[in-house]
């Protein structure tokens, strides 16, 4: 067995080959796995919006409603003020779509999104085009601007604050994709590996497949489930911190 192999078959992205005449389309595993969960999200924001008096639309209401409140009251609220609650479907929808994309990989054959590169720092250009729009909504492109200079700095520093305050951001915005990519990316590597470690040891020797392989098995049950918190725990920290970063610009001093 071809450990490395059997790993980037699971973790890396596939593209389908599909053309249509010369033209390559960009059909790949983790394309369609964005696809299925856009879906998955559209349909259970309609299941939300149910009205009727039977017990699964009442479920579906209250489950809505709970889900916009803990949002509002818990990441949005506290991070950007009241002036984040025209934002909090973007955060809505943001934290669904993470902990989806984070979810799926822990179904047999689905490969984790999150785990490339590519989508994670597309949904940090939209947090950090969500903290632009902030910024110049709120303080205009000049007010904008000038938030990049602390108030009271010296004129002879602003040459210096002004740059290293446009990379800060940048970096912020960085972080959030790195963050969730090296996470996502890095636990089910394990799990991977966890998982490998059974069947190399089945077949090493019947014998210490039957007793040496329990340990590995229930060490696997146990990183599933970290697995399950840490999908949960990466969707709550990159909302929450967009919602910080965003706060800060439109609260700048």
């Amino acid at each position: 067995m071809d450990v490395a192999e059997t790993i980037a078959h699971h973790i890396l992205d596939h593209d389908f080959g599909v053309m249509v005449g010369t033209i390559h389309l960009p059909f790949t595993v983790h394309t369609v796995t964005m696809f299925c969960i856009s879906v998955a999200l559209f349909v259970a924001a309609y299941l939300m919006t149910l009205k009727g008096k039977s017990v699964f639309a009442r479920l579906m209401n209250t489950l809505g409603e709970e889900y916009v409140a803990f949002m509002r009251d818990g990441i949005v609220v506290p991070g950007m003020g009241e002036e984040g609650k025209q934002f909090l479907s973007y955060f809505c929808t943001l934290f669904l779509f993470i902990l989806f994309s984070n979810l799926a990989g822990l179904i047999p054959d689905v490969k984790t999104i999150t785990s490339n590169i590519s989508v994670t720092g597309a949904l940090a250009i939209c947090s950090g085009v969500l903290i632009v729009y902030c910024g110049i909504k709120f303080h205009g492109v000049a007010g904008f601007i000038k938030t990049f200079v602390p108030g009271g700095t010296p004129w002879w520093l602003v040459p210096l604050i002004f740059p290293l305050e446009v990379i800060s951001l940048i970096i912020r915005v960085c972080v959030l994709a790195i963050r969730l990519f090296a996470n996502m990316l890095s636990g089910h590597m394990v799990l991977l590996s966890l998982l490998l470690i059974v069947f190399i040891i089945g077949q090493m020797s019947k014998i210490a497949g039957t007793g040496a392989a329990i340990p590995a098995m229930g060490l696997e049950i146990f990183m599933t489930f970290l697995e399950l918190l840490v999908a949960f725990l990466q969707a709550y920290v990159f909302t929450l911190l967009t919602s910080i970063y965003a706060g800060l610009v439109i609260h700048s001093h």
